[in-house]
């Protein structure tokens, strides 16, 4: 545990060192406002930090550097004294004009919504953005549509209840005509009625278990139909906004190799929905700092993320990216916020 006094110095190391990058000598925090301390003493409270691994000395520097555990540490600081409400309430005029503009009317069209939430946080924060969607497992799907492409193809056609349609063409064991289709159908949708995938397959498995010898044939082709497209259901989607801003850091600017790896990673909708997966669910953020985040892409990363809902239901997350020493102060609550907007605006649309 630190004193306050630690608390307060540490604080004022990573302030100064997220706003430039550069070790933070004793001096600069003693000339701090709010600090009645003499450079003397703030060095003999950094030395003691820097014995508890919160704080560290490159080379020979003549300042401190936060350490992932220090940065940890500021965090938690932050939640401790309410300093990220209070920040949310100081500059949250600015980005709230943006965010209830942008997202007027937008609820009811969730890829898009969750887009352009991805897009103004990119854009206010200055780092790249990450957005998810659920995969389609745990939407509820509105109605299921089917259309014959010919003697043993049908297009399916997945309605969600966030106005997200899916297509898949099921290839049938027997011909089927336009008549035959309609009962398949008018039955399939009646099996549809507000479930989830999930719950959809579930329902499916259990007919076509219970399914008797004298089951119409209706009957048979929509299960087949309803296997069919189910086990191909869509996974999670990510958006990834504002890739170039890691560009803008001076940690991976220097390093064209490590820069490379990172823009190529960020590419990658698979290890985008790796790292999401590790994500509880909360309706509050997340920090995951340095090493926390487990990614190999080394310990210098942060990842500020926060679920969104459409009521109970979690729909994804938002977040941002980037380096260890970001503004968490201002970076938290602004990811907080646009989550809690997308969630009021899905619900308002729900």
């Amino acid at each position: 545990m630190l004193s306050e006094r630690q608390k307060q110095i540490l604080a004022r190391v990573v302030d100064a060192f997220a706003t430039n990058g550069e070790p933070v000598s004793s001096a600069a925090v003693a000339r701090s406002a709010g600090i009645a301390l003499s450079s003397a003493t703030v060095r003999n409270v950094m030395a003691g930090l820097e014995e508890m691994g919160v704080l560290f000395q490159p080379h020979t520097s003549a300042g401190r550097v936060p350490t992932p555990a220090g940065m940890r540490y500021y965090v938690n600081y932050l939640h401790e004294q309410n300093l990220l409400h209070s920040h949310h309430a100081h500059q949250g005029a600015a980005y709230r004009v943006e965010f209830e503009r942008e997202f007027s009317g937008l609820g009811d069209q969730m890829g898009r919504a969750a887009q352009r939430a991805g897009e103004l946080l990119s854009q206010l924060s200055s780092l790249p953005s990450i957005v998810s969607l659920s995969g389609l497992n745990h939407m509820r799907l509105n109605d299921i549509k089917l259309s014959r492409l010919g003697d043993r193809r049908v297009l399916v056609i997945l309605v969600a209840q966030d106005a997200r349609v899916f297509h898949r063409v099921v290839r049938l064991s027997e011909a089927i005509d336009g008549r035959f289709l309609a009962q398949i159908q008018s039955y399939l949708s009646e099996l549809v009625d507000g479930q989830t995938l999930a719950q959809l397959s579930r329902r499916v498995r259990d007919e076509r278990r219970l399914a008797q010898a004298n089951y119409r044939d209706y009957v048979r082709a929509a299960l087949e139909i309803g296997s069919k497209v189910l086990e191909d259901a869509p996974g999670p989607q990510v958006h990834v906004e504002g890739q170039l801003h890691i560009l803008e850091q001076r940690e991976f600017s220097a390093d064209i190799d490590r820069m490379r790896e990172l823009l190529r990673a960020l590419a990658q909708t698979e290890h985008m929905v790796a790292l999401l997966d590790k994500i509880c669910e909360t309706r509050h953020s997340q920090a995951l700092i340095g090493p926390e985040l487990g990614w190999d892409l080394g310990d210098d990363l942060s990842l500020i993320v926060c679920d969104y809902y459409r009521g109970e239901q979690q729909m994804g997350v938002v977040g941002i990216l980037g380096p260890i020493r970001m503004n968490y102060a201002r970076v938290i609550p602004l990811v907080d916020y646009a989550a809690s907007v997308l969630s009021r605006e899905l619900a308002a649309h729900g």
